[in-house]
């Protein structure tokens, strides 16, 4: 890995973001030792930063200042604010080349890249947005509020699905990695569904309040919270994996890289990021401390850019016209439809080659979402500096 090449992003209750760079050092002894150094401190935000998110080359950030702000990584600048929605700014995520923003106000805003118009904004909770969740598909979203809701909106017609009353006010919310699942939190209670049948499957009791779920994989799902252990649970064996200790008291947030097997997670109590290495793929075994840094600071959310993804999408925009301009010059010979997958990691040619075919459904779908939100759009104010 190179140096500088991942960043680990943090906001926190002092109004702070702060950066850190992931850089690998080979030893004598050939193994790799890794360590977190500070890239940046940006205190735009007039009030505690709630959410943060990363995609493309920015980190876009919301506050209690009811602002999201925009961070450019890669001309280290600031790109503008988006105000939209008139609350504090609870979660934020991404999907292609949209953001999702969810408000105390009880809307969700969807904001185009490039353009950073709101190009819809569901009325979702009335009484504030708390968690937000996409369908890998891009096609649905789950999202949860302050009324005792969980909600599944339909993304390519730009409106509400259904509702699912809950007993309590949930605190989480969250999709699997290929979308066959997704789980729900309410205090110390953490319930599994299949997407396919809307049940639940899986119940998982947590000591004490959980604060973030994540899957490592589309069955496997790792809880953080209130206390100071994290636990992975295998949702298809039904049964708890490994727990570990991970901070002092409390987990706050996580992050995952599934190419390192890298689980990230920050505490606003100890104030600590620590970098832990699963040993095997079925993530039965405890994970080994790779390296921490102390911020400082009370953590609120976490996020991680990565460079080298930004390098492999300029480069595969660049092939694709390549490709573009050499049909253009035949028009006599059969050709094949190309599309570039934005999200592909490879920068192989070989490998893009094989997988410039691979994304046209996906693009299909995101440019069917455009034009349906499109023309559901009604004229909203921005604000971009």
């Amino acid at each position: 890995m190179a140096e500088g090449g991942l960043e680990i992003v943090v906001g926190t209750y002092e109004n702070f973001l702060l950066g850190f760079s992931l850089s690998c050092q080979e030893e004598s002894n050939g193994q790799s030792k890794y360590s977190l150094k500070p890239s940046f401190t940006n205190n735009s935000h007039c009030g505690s930063i709630r959410c943060i998110s990363s995609f493309h080359k920015f980190i876009a950030s919301g506050s209690t200042d009811e602002v999201i702000r925009l961070l450019n990584m890669v001309s280290r600048t600031e790109h503008g604010i988006l105000q939209q929605q008139n609350g504090t700014i609870t979660c934020l995520t991404s999907h292609q080349s949209y953001l999702f923003s969810g408000s105390d106000d009880g809307t969700i805003c969807i904001w185009k890249q490039r353009s950073w118009e709101c190009e819809k904004t569901l009325h979702a909770h009335p009484e504030g947005v708390l968690g937000l969740s996409i369908h890998p598909s891009g096609k649905l979203a789950l999202s949860i509020g302050r009324d005792k809701a969980l909600k599944t909106w339909n993304l390519v017609k730009g409106r509400h699905g259904y509702t699912t009353n809950l007993k309590a006010i949930a605190d989480a919310v969250q999709f699997s990695t290929l979308g066959n699942y997704y789980a729900v939190s309410v205090s110390n209670r953490l319930d599994v569904y299949s997407l396919s049948t809307a049940r639940v499957i899986y119940t998982i009791s947590f000591t004490k309040k959980i604060l973030h779920i994540i899957f490592l994989k589309d069955d496997i799902v790792a809880v953080g919270g209130d206390q100071d252990s994290v636990d992975v649970h295998n949702v298809s064996l039904g049964e708890k994996s490994v727990s570990y200790r991970a901070h002092k008291s409390r987990v706050k947030d996580m992050k995952f890289l599934p190419s390192q097997k890298f689980l990230l997670t920050a505490s606003n109590c100890d104030g600590h990021i620590r970098i832990w290495n699963f040993p095997d793929d079925n993530f039965t075994q405890a994970p080994t401390l790779v390296t921490e840094v102390d911020t400082t600071c009370r953590v609120t959310c976490l996020a991680v850019w990565d460079k080298s993804v930004v390098l492999t999408k300029k480069t595969l925009t660049e092939d694709h016209q390549i490709l573009q301009e050499a049909e253009g010059e035949d028009d006599d010979e059969n050709t094949e439809e190309v599309e570039i997958d934005m999200e592909q990691k490879s920068t192989s040619s070989n490998s893009r080659s094989r997988n410039l075919s691979s994304a046209q459904e996906e693009r299909d779908s995101s440019d069917k979402l455009q034009i349906e939100l499109r023309e559901h759009r009604k004229p909203k104010r921005r604000k971009i500096k």
